[in-house]
This record gives structure tokens, C-alpha cells and sequence, in this order.
């Protein structure tokens, strides 16, 4: 069969084919067939790895354009995914920088990581000798979060970093944002919140992408969710995304049911709002948006009921 990796020089990308036998790949995950080729046919080729357990994190490549943890992925199984198991191609995690090869630049992560402050400061209780006590249902609402390898698939998945990194921080900083900041040996869970609030909390856009590609089953998605209702309650609720979460909800409780383009426009942007008349139009034009529907719509079927399910999930929050 056929291994194409996407190979950086330092100065041009360029793709080199190697050929292996099937016997070669018997028994071996992704990152033991890099080693095959590194140690038998080009001494050259560069990636990182470092425990083989999946645990470091340290072998995160992309395959066939989709991030997998190279130590965790036995060719066998992988190669059945696909329609075409001769020819694979092996590339570097995607919005990363680029070092060589397979190698990329980890260090504008590492400093979002520091943004966030992802130790905490203790509690007055603690002590040397005690430390600070913490009940079962506390360390659960943290446990998965502390499974994060940093192996960096999430970002490199992640649709709003690959459409604009500027104003965004990766899945994974989130996930430690959420570690720390519900860590109930933590003095001020506000010192991981607001940073995550500053590094583009209200910025993901709901791709699911982080979910379906961590090796850990961690949903970065969910736990932005969760930072996101926390810092409303500790009143950073203002701001396009609150705004546009606010009146989202506000549609489905309070209005018919129904999302009101124009209305969830204004309340989201305010006068900002009327600079998009070019796509309004456009959706008028294609009659996604009614403009009378500005002075309300009759309720749909079920919508009460809707009501009622948002409401005992708000009490059911409230108690926990």
C-alpha cells in the first residue's frame, strides 16, 4: 500500500509517497508505521511522539484530512473506514503552524493555556497538611475535563479557527477554562471565566467538530456551554453573544416559537443589525424571512409544552 504524508521542509510543502508492504502495518497502530518508515526507508521524516499510551498527546496527525491520536489508531481499523485503503494520506494538524513535517508549533497555544490561568488559587480552608476537602459530586463535575491529553485534534478540527483564529482561543483552552473555573477547591473561579470570556467564549460556532474528533471523548462544545451560562449568572451578560443567547431564548419562550430573523438581528446587534440589509434581502428573496413576522406570528403546535420543558430544566439547574 501507498503512505503519502505532506512533508515541510522549511522553506516548501511538498508530498512523498512510500511504499509498504502489507505485512509491514500487521499488528501496528498509525504511529508505530511512522516509526517503520522513519527507521527504514527515511531517516529525514520528522513527527513527534513520546509515550505510545495515549496519554502525552504528544502524536496528533491528521489522516485522510481527519485528526486522530497516531499511538491510538491500529491500522486495521483505521484502513477499513475508508473506500480506498491502499492509499492514505498522513498530514499535519491543521491551524497549526507548521515546523517540519508533521511537527507544529505549539507555543501560541501554550501562552492561550497561560491566559486562562489553568492552576488555581486555593481556598483560605487549604493547608499543607490537609489540603481542601472535596466531595464526590464535585470532582465528577470536573473528572472528564481532567482527561485532556492536549493533543490538539480539537483544534485542529475546529471550523472557526480554520474560518478566522484572530479573535479565538483553541477547544482545548476552553476545556481547561471549565476545569478550572468549576473546580471547587478553586478561591476565584472568575480568574479562569472572564479570560475564557475574553479569548472568544461566544465565538464557537456549534460545529460539534471538537466533540466527534477528541480521542477522550471530551466535548469542548459542551463545556463552552457551560462557562457561557456561568458568566451570564455572574453577570457578564452583555455583548453580542449574550444578546443573541438572550433573544434566542426569548423567541422560543416568550415569542411564538419561532426565530424571528429580523427581531434576533436587532436584539443580538441593536443598530449594527441594519448594516446586513444585503443578506436580509437575500433571504426574503428566497423566502426564508417574512418581514411582517416582525409584528408577531401565531404559536405553533407544541409550543406550550416547549415552555413547560424549558422551564422544569431551569428549576432542575437552579437546585443542583
Amino acid at each position: 500500500m501507498k503512505i503519502i504524508i505532506d512533508r515541510y521542509d522549511g522553506t516548501q510543502h511538498y508530498k512523498q509517497a512510500y511504499v509498504v508492504d502489507k505485512k509491514d502495518i500487521e499488528g501496528k497502530t498509525l504511529l508505530s508505521l511512522l516509526l517503520f518508515i522513519k527507521q527504514n526507508l527515511d531517516a529525514t521524516l520528522n513527527f513527534t511522539a513520546s509515550c505510545r499510551s495515549a496519554i502525552c498527546g504528544a502524536c496528533g496527525v491528521r489522516v485522510n484530512g481527519h485528526s486522530v491520536l497516531a499511538c491510538d489508531e491500529k491500522m486495521e481499523e483505521l484502513l477499513a473506514t475508508y473506500d480506498n485503503p491502499e492509499v492514505i494520506t498522513v498530514s499535519p494538524l491543521a491551524n497549526f503552524r507548521v515546523i517540519s513535517d508533521l511537527v507544529v508549533d505549539w507555543e501560541p497555544s501554550i501562552e492561550n493555556l497561560r491566559k486562562i490561568r489553568p492552576t488555581f488559587i486555593p481556598k483560605d480552608e487549604f493547608s499543607a497538611e490537609k489540603g481542601c476537602k472535596q466531595t464526590q459530586a464535585e470532582y465528577d463535575k470536573i473528572q472528564k475535563q481532567w482527561d485532556c491529553i492536549l493533543c490538539g485534534c480539537c483544534a485542529s478540527e475546529c471550523s472557526k479557527l480554520t474560518a478566522d483564529s484572530s479573535d479565538y482561543m483553541e477547544p482545548f483552552v476552553f476545556t481547561h477554562a471549565h476545569r478550572a473555573t468549576f473546580d471547587s477547591r478553586g478561591k476565584d473561579p472568575m480568574l479562569h471565566a472572564k479570560a475564557a470570556v475574553l479569548g472568544g467564549l461566544w465565538n464557537c460556532v456549534h460545529c460539534q467538530e471538537c466533540a466527534d474528533r477528541c480521542p477522550k471523548g471530551i466535548s469542548a462544545a459542551d463545556d463552552i456551554a457551560a462557562l457561557r451560562v456561568f458568566t451570564q449568572k455572574q453577570g457578564i451578560n452583555t455583548g453580542e453573544g449574550p444578546d443573541h443567547a438572550n433573544a434566542f431564548l426569548t423567541d422560543l419562550v416568550e415569542g411564538s416559537g419561532r426565530l424571528n430573523e429580523i427581531l434576533l438581528a436587532l436584539r443580538s446587534e441593536g443598530a449594527m443589525a441594519v448594516s446586513k440589509t444585503d443578506i436580509a434581502l437575500k433571504l426574503m428573496g428566497a423566502g426564508k424571512m417574512n418581514p411582517l413576522h416582525i409584528f408577531g406570528e401565531e404559536d405553533i403546535e407544541g409550543h406550550k409544552e416547549l415552555v413547560e420543558m424549558i422551564k422544569a430544566a431551569r428549576a432542575a439547574a437552579d437546585k443542583e
